[in-house]
């Protein structure tokens, strides 16, 4: 989270709030986050920790003995190196966010059209550059757009495009050429943006920890955060890259968590070994490519 982004969240109805409407209650629980490092990522960890100070942020580096003192029920056995973070941190409930941010953008007159993008009207225009270099691009001046529960489009005009489709992203810009072109041109690269499937796990555990539980992200990858007072978590694990599960479908790998997860937890946090498993839910995210390289072309 950044420093703004704490900022925005504590004082979000001086943002988002609109007269004679209920405040806003996104849920946010200031909390710290702590990034555990092996001796192969200390260093690392460390290169972070200064780049954050420097940038103003108020975090702190725990020894394993200074990290066991602060947070007795964890296993500090292979931990070289803590990152704690001590203010503006936390965690909030994203689809509040996001509702109050339609509320407020329709209060300012913004119109909303809830429907799917299935291409766009564009015009083709020719320009020369400083040193005489033709280029072509496209200027959209249309989304073609199809309403919920109908057959028919409907083209939207516009002087810009946002897109803002997240996982999906690659997708759209397909819509406009980007990553169908000739080799050599611009439109010959995708958007390097993927679609990645994550399992998020919520599970019980009457003796965990606290109210002082930070978020922890462990060196294996594993992480979780309690989630209420009730002795409620949730948390999860990315999967290596050839377990990426199929993001075509909505099903929750269950047995990922008894098999994969749960093994680390309990690694980390030894009362984690007694938790009782309660439901898991699937969120789509977006990764960026890694093997994609940036490329400059007189045509886009």
């Amino acid at each position: 989270m950044s420093l703004f982004g704490a900022h925005f969240l504590r004082n979000i109805n001086e943002y988002l709030g609109i007269l004679n409407e209920d405040p806003v209650d996104v849920q946010f629980n200031p909390s710290g986050y702590l990034f555990l490092s092996s001796e192969k990522g200390a260093e690392i960890l460390e290169e972070n920790y200064r780049v954050q100070r420097e940038q103003g942020a108020k975090v702190a580096l725990l020894s394993p003995e200074q990290l066991k003192k602060k947070f007795p029920w964890i296993n500090t056995q292979d931990v070289a190196l803590a990152s704690y973070g001590l203010e503006n941190e936390g965690w909030f409930d994203p689809w509040l966010l996001l509702s109050a941010l339609r509320r407020k953008a329709l209060s300012m007159g913004v119109l909303h059209c809830h429907g799917e993008v299935t291409g766009f009207n564009y015009v083709t225009q020719e320009m020369v550059t400083s040193d005489g270099d033709p280029v072509n691009f496209r200027r959209i001046h249309e989304v073609i757009v199809q309403a919920q529960n109908s057959l028919e489009t409907q083209p939207v005009e516009c002087m810009a495009v946002v897109n803002a489709a997240g996982a999906w992203s690659s997708k759209v810009a397909e819509m406009i050429g980007i990553g169908c072109g000739s080799p050599g041109t611009f439109q010959e690269f995708k958007l390097p943006v993927e679609p990645r499937k994550r399992y998020i796990y919520m599970f019980h555990c009457p003796n965990g920890p606290g109210l002082d539980c930070p978020l922890l992200i462990d060196s294996s990858g594993a992480y979780f955060r309690r989630e209420g007072l009730g002795g409620n978590y949730i948390g999860g694990l990315s999967p290596l890259e050839e377990e990426e599960p199929d993001h075509s479908n909505l099903d929750v790998d269950h047995e990922y968590f008894q098999q994969k997860v749960w093994p680390l937890l309990a690694y980390r946090v030894p009362v984690f070994e007694s938790l009782k498993a309660l439901f898991g839910f699937r969120q789509l995210h977006f990764q960026l490519s890694r093997d994609k390289v940036c490329a400059c072309s007189t045509t886009f």
